[in-house]
């Protein structure tokens, strides 16, 4: 059975969705749990509310992809993905340093890692929408 239209957005959604808020999870509060714990930075308690924020967030990369994607390729879906993460994460970041003093270094390792969150994210979605991955 081949998916079309809204079983691509649905199904991107919820894969790229899943895919994003474990390599989270992963990240934040695995490899850099002890960082967290020693840093002011972000508590990550609301884990139902974040999971509710990464299927938004695919919902709206699903959607944008879905319309914006030319060949399908993982390429692609690689680049859309780290162009979301820079479009999702870099701005608010700057704002949150300027309003809770974060430094400027924190800010651009986060734009780094959500980029590489997202451009995995992408590559989700370039699986789901192009049935496999194809090469370039």
């Amino acid at each position: 059975m081949e998916l079309r239209g809204k079983g691509k957005f649905w199904l991107g959604t919820l894969a790229s969705g899943i895919f994003m808020w474990v390599l989270a999870g992963l990240w934040h509060e695995v490899i850099l749990a002890e960082f967290y714990r020693t840093e002011k930075h972000a508590d990550h308690e609301g884990t139902a509310l974040i999971f509710v924020a990464y299927l938004l967030l695919a919902g709206l990369m699903s959607l944008l992809y879905g319309r914006w994607r030319r060949s399908g390729s993982w390429l692609e879906g690689l680049a859309f993905g780290v162009l979301a993460g820079l479009l999702w994460v870099f701005p608010h970041e700057l704002a949150m340093a300027g309003a809770h003093g974060e430094s400027i270094g924190y800010v651009f390792k986060n734009a780094v890692w959500y980029s590489a969150e997202q451009g995995f994210g992408g590559l989700v979605l370039a699986w789901v929408f192009r049935g496999k991955f194809k090469s370039g």
